[in-house]
């Protein structure tokens, strides 16, 4: 059942769509942060530092804690709660593999060789797991070229410390997975594959807003608003400086991916397919 289901998510166009965007996406922004904006800093292009003042983000490719930054498969960011493109495909992936087997009448399929539908879940999230592990290691790569052109081509050394990279590279590779399975579970709950990308969308494109609207209404930013999944993701990546330490961050969202999973299981229980 895992491998028809691995088989199933590498066959559905949309998905693969997802991956590319997800990559296309990294490619862009890592580029535009390690080559464009200190282009602009120099002044190479554009009106030059000063004229922008603080419209440009401060981005220093020579700096070990920047470097770590780009290490990022979820783009450089300087917010914990910041939402880029390749988080919003790592989910789509998920919504999109969840609710496939809905469209195409796959499920019907499945539930008839299993009834058990816990398997059912445990096959897709094994298939979903085993995707996402992979596109985090391809992002992981696209990060660490794009950091090593842009150093080669400002001649500049790497001054990451070994140990964080592996920590910020293997944390990657984990916050990518579990937002793939978050994203399978809103899929598998929404069924309606329109409906899981609306839900899957409107959670990520909420969480900046409510985090802005909570900082202005408290005068600062209240702690439960770093445990939403998008800043829990940044966080457990661990490249930049979080209110929440790496550890604490990826157990939170370790625990928020068990819950969805579980909520969908319960929904897939009690639900006719």
């Amino acid at each position: 059942m895992y491998r028809a289901e691995l088989i199933g998510i590498r066959s559905v166009l949309a998905t693969r769509v997802a991956a590319i965007i997800a990559i296309v996406g990294l490619v862009v922004t890592q580029l535009a942060v390690v080559t464009l904006l200190p282009a602009l800093a120099r002044g190479d292009i554009g009106p030059g530092a000063e004229e922008l003042g603080g419209d440009l983000p401060s981005f220093d490719l020579g700096s070990s804690a920047d470097q770590l930054g780009a290490l990022s498969p979820l783009g450089s960011t300087s917010g914990t709660g910041s939402l880029g493109a390749v988080v919003i495909a790592v989910v789509l992936l998920g919504v999109l593999a969840g609710t496939s087997d809905f469209r195409f009448g796959g499920i019907v399929g499945a539930a008839l060789a299993s009834p058990r539908r816990g398997r059912i879940l445990a096959a897709k999230a094994g298939a979903v797991a085993t995707v996402g592990a992979v596109l985090g290691i391809v992002l992981v790569g696209v990060s660490t070229l794009t950091l090593i052109v842009g150093l080669a081509a400002r001649g500049l050394p790497l001054a990451i410390d070994p140990v964080g990279a592996i920590g910020v590279v293997g944390r990657g590779v984990l916050v990518v997975l579990l937002l793939a399975l978050l994203g399978l579970a809103i899929g598998v709950v929404a069924r309606n594959q329109l409906a899981g990308v609306l839900v899957a969308l409107a959670v990520l494109v909420l969480e900046p807003i409510v985090q802005g609207t909570a900082a202005l209404v408290s005068g600062t930013a209240p702690v439960w608003t770093q445990f939403l999944p998008v800043a829990l993701a940044q966080a457990a990546i661990g490249a930049g400086p979080a209110p929440v330490s790496p550890a604490v961050a990826s157990i939170g969202l370790v625990v928020l991916s068990v819950i969805a999973l579980g909520a969908a299981a319960v929904d897939l229980r009690r639900r006719d397919v």
